[in-house]
């Protein structure tokens, strides 16, 4: 997570505090989950995807008021869509939720970003879902145009806080979390926190490569999972299906599905189910060696193409217990996610960028009740000691 007030928040402590409080001065998500209900106060959560930017106020129960989706609009290039993330904020802005008044109780605004970023910077590096959006400085754009505390993360590092805070995810503290999108995307929660790694790169595990003899991507990558389970990804097989059977008129992974439920009963169901088997065998595969790396409690699915999960979620969960002998082992949960209820609008993303915000008060919070613990002198402590004595001797 990157934020505006990141820099210099570790030196508001002081050095005793930090080496004698009994109590780390950056708490874990895990150790903050608990309390973000005692928050005062609003988020806004956006969750920009390839197809659609989606906002809505959140609170800290998770739930949604004024949620709005609007197109992208990707090929009218970066600043465009960095204008309209700017403009869902101001319409949301216009109308907060009851007794809310933004001024006064607004702590921020969450932005989910699909793509590499380097948070330290607050750069786009790379996103696939936007070409052009190569070492972006959407942080500090952002910040310029938004008068309110404003916070960043990848997309899928952003859902899976959300996932801890309100979701099914609540009682691990080390799970993966994967989002079938237009993309594919990953989060690693380890040891109680997100694991952004050295530059906040960390999760990409929608470029795992599954087949090394794979098409090749722009990534400069063959044959990744991305190809095999992603809405980008279907775009591609899509089409030769409908060069192949040209009566099979799909245009979307969903109408797919649809086809995949009516059973064996047209002779184009085979190649239909091959395309959901080759689904789970890629994600299979992916899980196997995300698994025997990471040892986690569950992984937590999301993502508009969870709604194809009965076509594809047998074959890849056996491919996973076939490959992975850590899963076998250690009683893996492959969980979906409890934060999308409403199929007109994908929530995961909305309440996890809005995480962001809350998570960031918390941090806050603690610091502040960290600084209130009166630290012993030297002077105070000797003088204890001997009063102890005297106590003693006497």
């Amino acid at each position: 997570m990157f934020s505006q007030e990141e820099e210099g928040s570790e030196n508001s402590m002081t050095e005793v505090a930090k080496k004698t409080s009994p109590t780390s001065a950056v708490k874990s998500v895990s150790e903050l989950a608990p309390k973000v209900g005692s928050l005062g106060g609003w988020s806004i959560g956006v969750d920009l995807g390839g197809n659609n930017i989606r906002g809505a106020w959140v609170n800290t129960k998770g739930q949604l008021f004024d949620p709005i989706k609007w197109d992208t609009k990707v090929s009218e290039g970066k600043e465009k869509v960095l204008g309209r993330l700017v403009q869902i904020v101001e319409e949301l802005l216009k109308n907060p939720p009851p007794d809310c008044e933004p001024s006064r109780d607004l702590l921020g605004v969450g932005f989910g970003i699909p793509g590499i970023l380097h948070l330290k910077k607050g750069l786009v590096i790379q996103s696939p879902q936007f070409p052009d959006w190569k070492r972006f400085a959407v942080y500090e754009k952002l910040r310029k145009k938004i008068k309110f505390p404003v916070f960043i993360d990848n997309d899928a590092n952003a859902a899976a806080l959300g996932e801890k805070l309100f979701g099914v995810c609540k009682p691990y503290d080390h799970f993966v979390y994967v989002t079938l999108g237009t993309g594919i995307g990953g989060a690693l929660y380890l040891n109680g926190d997100i694991f952004h790694g050295s530059m906040g790169m960390a999760g990409e595990i929608g470029h795992i490569t599954v087949d090394p003899q794979g098409p090749p991507e722009s990534t400069g990558n063959r044959g990744s999972v991305e190809l095999y389970a992603s809405g980008s990804g279907f775009t591609k097989i899509l089409s030769d299906l409908r060069e192949r059977y040209p009566q099979l008129n799909v245009q979307t992974p969903e109408e797919l599905y649809e086809l995949w439920k009516r059973g064996n009963k047209f002779p184009e169901f085979e190649a239909i189910e091959k395309v959901f088997d080759d689904m789970g065998d890629a994600l299979g595969i992916m899980l196997a060696n995300v698994v025997n790396t990471l040892d986690p409690q569950a992984v937590c699915f999301a993502g508009g193409l969870i709604s194809t999960w009965k076509a594809f979620s047998r074959k890849m969960i056996q491919i996973t217990m076939e490959r992975s002998y850590v899963a076998r082992h250690n009683k893996l949960r492959i969980l979906c996610t409890s934060l999308m209820k409403n199929s007109n609008f994908i929530e995961a993303g909305v309440v996890g960028a809005a995480s962001l915000v809350f998570i960031d008060s918390l941090r806050k919070q603690a610091q502040i009740e960290i600084k209130n613990v009166k630290i012993p002198t030297a002077t105070t402590a000797a003088a204890g000691a001997a009063a102890s004595l005297k106590a003693i001797a006497s």
